[in-house]
């Protein structure tokens, strides 16, 4: 069974922002107080793809520091959730515009093939975390011809 995960609203506008941005073949603004897309929590960029024998995924976190970052890998997603920090303090200035984020985030990507919990592996090197998930063997996808009546 596989295990449930709180509704968010703002995956789901999400999910519409990232349809519509792969039809317009560009990436709007998504953090708050950045244009007409401001709406809802930062999450990190990533990209997934296939190695043949791995799914690979690979993260934009700057800023954060790999001991704030959590992986939960189930059976068929990948889960990268974590918490960004403020640490400066600045006195006797005044602000005219304030963009850098901070607080949690978290990103939950579905898997396109079932994948081997042993063997995973992690590395996180400027600001780019990047995922190695062996596939289970047999996993491969294999084209098949579907006679159109």
């Amino acid at each position: 069974m596989p295990d449930l995960i709180p509704w968010n609203p703002w995956r789901e506008l999400a999910e519409f922002a990232d349809a519509f941005e792969r039809f317009w073949g560009h990436r709007f603004p998504r953090r708050r107080g950045e244009g007409w897309f401001s709406w809802g929590p930062w999450s990190p960029a990533v990209d997934v793809y296939d190695r043949g024998d791995s799914i690979v995924v690979k993260a934009e976190i700057p800023g954060v520091d790999k001991d704030e970052v959590s992986l939960t890998l189930t059976d068929d997603a990948l889960t990268i959730s974590g918490e960004t920090r403020r640490d400066e303090e600045v006195r006797d200035k005044d602000y005219y515009r304030r963009e850098r984020t901070y607080g949690s985030f978290t990103r939950t990507i579905p898997l396109p093939a079932p994948v081997r919990r042993e063997g995973a592996k992690a590395t996180f090197k400027n600001g780019v975390l990047e995922v190695v998930l062996p596939k289970v063997r047999g996993a491969e996808s294999r084209g098949t011809q579907i006679k159109i009546e």
